[in-house]
């Protein structure tokens, strides 16, 4: 016979059983929905990834295009700006990039090289021998020394005469060298790409802004290099830019070689254009 004990057991086991058939049904409904959702999203995230696939081979062929274009326009108007003009490219020892893109924009353009390394940073003058051994030669303040033998250089070589006592002074000491300057040179132009330890050398700096007297000078960064060269040299005055071994980087050195208008060229915070105006025919 039934009692009121089973009669209740069998409540609860209903219950239990409607309990545990809901809970189930809504885990069922639950995962089709979460898989739907997981299904609508792979779906969209692949349909956004073809699109950006496209557009990134779209944006890699204009970008492939472009440069092939400013490095034909570059090298069109760039040959022969410089023909007939020796520049002086400083550097310091161990600079290589630098050295070579400038040199393969003056070359390009029908310039000549010469190069000038430091050897030892702020041409070794805190060394007292190589302090003795110029200071009779320059008439400068005990804490402008540096400023005044960069100077003295300057005048040395844009005058290139047969004697030249502070450059022989520098380069007997071994904190200077020159390669392929020949008295009676003339030289037209500087340019500045020194750094030492990947730190702005502070004579070539100098020695750029002492070169303004006698022709243009500029200060050449590597596209991408953080040393602040470029920033440095524009505070002192020199012409500048920071895209050193691009066509763009090209096309500006040669043209503020060739009269463009002075200022800091490039993509860096104090640049005032990426690059200068074609200056005017004959210029």
């Amino acid at each position: 016979m039934y009692n009121l004990r089973y009669h209740i057991a069998s409540l609860v086991a209903l219950f239990l059983a409607l309990a545990l058939g809901l809970v189930l049904g809504g885990l069922v409904v639950e995962r089709g929905t979460v898989s739907r959702q997981q299904a609508n999203l792979v779906k969209n995230l692949e349909e956004q990834f073809a699109a950006l696939r496209d557009e990134n081979r779209a944006l890699v062929q204009e970008n492939e295009l472009s440069d092939r274009f400013s490095q034909m326009m570059s090298d069109a108007w760039t040959r022969g700006r410089l023909e007939g003009k020796t520049v002086l490219v400083v550097s310091n020892a161990g600079r290589a990039s630098g050295v070579e893109a400038a040199r393969e924009a003056i070359q390009g353009a029908g310039g000549v090289v010469v190069n000038v390394v430091i050897l030892k940073p702020g041409l070794g003058l805190t060394d007292a021998q190589v302090r003795s051994s110029v200071a009779t030669l320059v008439a400068a303040e005990k804490d402008r020394l540096l400023e005044s033998v960069c100077a003295s250089l300057a005048a040395e070589w844009a005058g290139t005469g047969p004697d030249m006592p502070v450059t022989s002074a520098l380069v007997a000491a071994d904190v200077l060298r020159l390669d392929g300057l020949e008295p009676g040179m003339p030289i037209g132009a500087l340019v500045d790409v020194a750094l030492a330890d990947g730190e702005v050398e502070v004579a070539g700096v100098h020695l750029a802004s002492a070169f303004i007297a006698y022709g243009p000078a500029v200060a050449g960064q590597m596209a991408g290099e953080e040393s602040g060269l470029a920033a440095a040299a524009d505070e002192a005055g020199v012409s500048a830019f920071d895209t050193l071994g691009t066509p763009v980087g090209r096309y500006t050195l040669v043209a503020l070689l060739s009269g463009a208008k002075s200022g800091y060229y490039g993509t860096g915070p104090g640049a005032g254009s990426p690059f200068p105006d074609v200056p005017e025919p004959g210029r």
